[in-house]
């Protein structure tokens, strides 16, 4: 009996003891297989989150070289920057540029690298740039070509004493074919942007880099990337927090690992199971964290990095038989409204159901991502990828154009698209970008909900715009803008009851622009406020003499927005003692589109002042019974298109009349504009409108053609003279 126990007690220990050691170097193994795969996940992440960290750097010195560009290499700089030079054109242009969110500081210097001037947050700085930015200056003198017809731009980092910036230096030239500087070498355009923590705070965001910040060389922070300048001279350490997805799969697998080996110590297959599943889940956690870096969280498409790579793979085929690439930039129009409106829960089921819908259209030849807010882009790399994309194009503005229902609510937007066509493997990526980007702006420009190809001509026209931008600018700030006056009379008697003013750009410029060029331009870069209050400003001192005479101002749907706008009105009209019942406010149809609730309040606040309002170029566009009846306009003004129509027997007829019989059940006058014979003049009256405007009865023109026109013409204020 003791016999065979001693026996069956060295069987055990000859069996289980092997098992034992088998179980402790399998988990072993196990252990150290689990840390060297999580050390290779967090190695591949260490290796992503370091090139994003070098695309972040670099888009921050790509956007700054193509401001640089923007601005040197341009006819009026290239005359106006040079002796003599003219120095309020320098500080209007290019010093008030200093307090935009592009640049901060900006010198102008002469050929031999000296500064002419500088400003720094708008104002004028006494350090010359070779203190500012130190031996970067000469490096990048001698860096650029110093002959008076080669254009280029570079940039880099520098050590400023306001802290680390980077760059950008270009040769101040003209633009235009044809045009040659006068000068032997040429000035240089030195424009600066200082990097903040918010800023790289967003860069931190924008390329899924966690806790970024930028830090001097003598920090005593463990760890970071050195950010050289353009010579590989050291000037600043990059910082973040790496996400270690493979610790975090290791951590959460490990204690697994150790039980099912315990438990199963007799059995190996089983424990060969484990193994394949927690590699598994390993494998898998590594394609979740390469998927959150590279995807969108609420749409689910892919992000701008991966756009970028995506773009990057496509490159060295793009000149091949089948290696055409084209771009699409999607920006939605309305998305704020629809935000300011609803709520950010809608808007976000707007930018879902808007992905949804592209991917359902582009398909799987296309990379659909979203780069952020309301905007998107489509990406194909191949044979006819520019045709495709075109079709694709039209196809996304109807789908967008169909009302949305998204939560019981009908959300209405439209689309801006900017196509962008590449055949060159030696495109930059940030340019091919910038294009597409460009042509979508354009595609803004004229009109929204439309696509429209980007062309070299559109960077010229954004040249030019940002230079009559600078000066319309210099006008306002100089009170040079000047104002036209059309008279409109009674049907009955045609007496002159009043005058519309209408903005000219002056004549002492060089330019001759339309209103409609430079009025969209206002719009569109945040001058609107200042030349409609212009206007207004100049309407009330020109006709203050005239006292019986209405004067009708336009107003822009975006100063509908100011909460200040009915009281900077009674401000204007009190500083000349002008009687707000002799003011008329015109607004378009779009305002009531756009913001029908404040326009509401507005309309109300300026009737309850005395001020008439009326619906300008009815006719045109979306204003309907409803809105008249909700709006209670004092006047409403029929667009020339119905007074031009009315003789050709169309429906105008019935429009007009119909138009007038529901203003006068509400109590509006009724004015006809683009009155051009007597007989427009008669059909109007006949038809019940009771005030008619147009070169039948006078063109915009100057104050002094006015005064001597009311002097000679039958109006209620001939006895009050100017």
């Amino acid at each position: 009996m003791k016999w065979r126990f001693k026996t069956n007690l060295k069987l055990v220990a000859l069996i289980v003891l092997p098992l034992i050691f088998a179980a402790l170097m399998q988990t072993f193994d196990s252990f150290r297989m689990l840390n060297n795969i999580a050390e290779s996940v967090n190695r591949q992440e260490h290796v992503r989150s370091a090139q994003a960290a070098q695309s972040a750097i670099y888009s921050l010195r790509a956007g700054l070289e193509g401001i640089a560009t923007d601005n040197a290499h341009w006819d009026d700089a290239a005359v106006l920057a040079y002796e003599p030079v003219d120095i309020a054109w320098l500080q209007q242009t290019w010093g008030v540029g200093t307090t935009d969110s592009n640049y901060d500081t900006v010198f102008v210097l002469d050929a031999k690298g000296q500064t002419i001037v500088g400003y720094h947050l708008g104002e004028k700085m006494e350090v010359p740039a070779s203190e500012y930015i130190g031996p970067a200056l000469y490096l990048a003198l001698a860096a650029l070509p110093d002959d008076n017809m080669t254009f280029t731009s570079i940039s880099s980092f520098v050590q400023t004493p306001n802290g680390v910036a980077f760059f950008a230096i270009a040769p101040i030239l003209p633009y235009s074919e044809g045009k040659k500087l006068k000068f032997e070498k040429p000035n240089y355009l030195l424009i600066l942007k200082t990097v903040t923590a918010d800023s790289v705070a967003t860069l931190g965001q924008n390329f899924i880099l966690h806790d970024l910040k930028l830090g001097p060389l003598n920090s005593l922070e463990d760890g970071g990337q050195i950010v050289p300048n353009r010579w590989g001279q050291p000037v600043a350490k990059l910082y973040w927090t790496d996400s270690n997805p493979g610790k975090a799969a290791r951590d959460a697998h490990q204690l697994s690992v150790v039980l099912n080996i315990l438990t199963l110590v007799g059995v190996m297959l089983p424990l060969a199971l484990v193994h394949l599943s927690t590699l598994a889940r390993i494998e898998k956690s590594e394609k979740q964290a390469h998927h959150s870096a590279h995807h969108d969280a609420l749409s689910a498409l892919p992000n701008r990095v991966l756009l970028i790579e995506e773009i990057t793979k496509g490159l060295p085929l793009a000149n091949t038989e089948n290696g055409e690439m084209a771009l699409a930039f999607i920006d939605l129009d309305g998305f704020k409204a629809v935000n300011d409106a609803y709520g950010h829960e809608i808007g976000d089921c707007l930018i879902k159901v808007v992905a949804e819908g592209l991917q359902k259209i582009a398909g799987d030849q296309f990379v659909v991502a979203r780069l952020g807010g309301d905007e998107f882009a489509l990406f194909r790399a191949g044979r006819d990828s520019f045709a495709e994309t075109e079709i694709v194009a039209e196809k996304i503005l109807q789908f967008i154009r169909e009302p949305f229902d998204l939560q019981g609510r009908i959300v209405s937007v439209g689309a801006s698209i900017g196509l962008v066509k590449c055949n060159d493997p030696n495109m930059v990526v940030s340019e091919f970008m910038r294009q597409a980007d460009i042509a979508m702006y354009d595609a803004k420009e004229n009109g929204r909900n439309r696509w429209r190809k980007f062309n070299a001509n559109l960077d010229l026209e954004r040249a030019e715009n940002l230079s009559i931008v600078a000066e319309l600018r210099s006008i306002l700030e100089k009170d040079l803008i000047e104002v036209a006056y059309q008279p409109f009379v009674s049907s009955r008697d045609r007496e002159i009851l009043g005058v519309e003013a209408l903005a000219r750009w002056p004549q002492s410029s060089h330019r001759k622009l339309g209103p409609d060029r430079f009025i969209a331009l206002a719009e569109q870069h945040g001058l609107i406020d200042k030349l409609g209050m212009a206007i207004l400003r100049k309407s009330c001192r020109d006709m203050s003499n005239w006292r019986d005479l209405k004067v009708a101002v336009n107003f822009s749907p975006l100063q509908i927005k100011r909460l200040s706008l009915v009281q900077d009105i009674q401000t204007v009209a009190a500083e000349f003692n002008f009687d707000l019942r002799r003011l008329e406010v015109e607004f378009t149809e779009s305002v009531l589109i756009q913001n029908p609730d404040r326009a509401k309040i507005v309309i109300g606040e300026l009737q309850a002042l005395g001020v008439t309002v009326a619906l300008d170029d009815f006719g045109t566009g979306y204003a309907s019974v409803g809105y008249l009846h909700r709006f209670a306009f004092d006047k409403i003004k029929l667009d020339r298109s119905l007074t031009q129509s009315l003789s050709r027997g169309s429906m105008a007829p019935n429009i007009v009349q119909g138009t007038v019989l529901i203003a006068k059940g509400l109590s509006a006058d009724v004015i006809a504009e683009g009155v051009e014979t007597e007989e427009d003049a008669t059909l109007m009256r006949l038809a019940g409108c009771e005030l008619l405007q147009g070169y039948y009865f006078g063109k915009p023109q100057s104050l002094t053609a006015l005064n001597d026109a009311l002097l000679g013409h039958p109006t209620r204020s001939k006895s009050v003279s100017a």
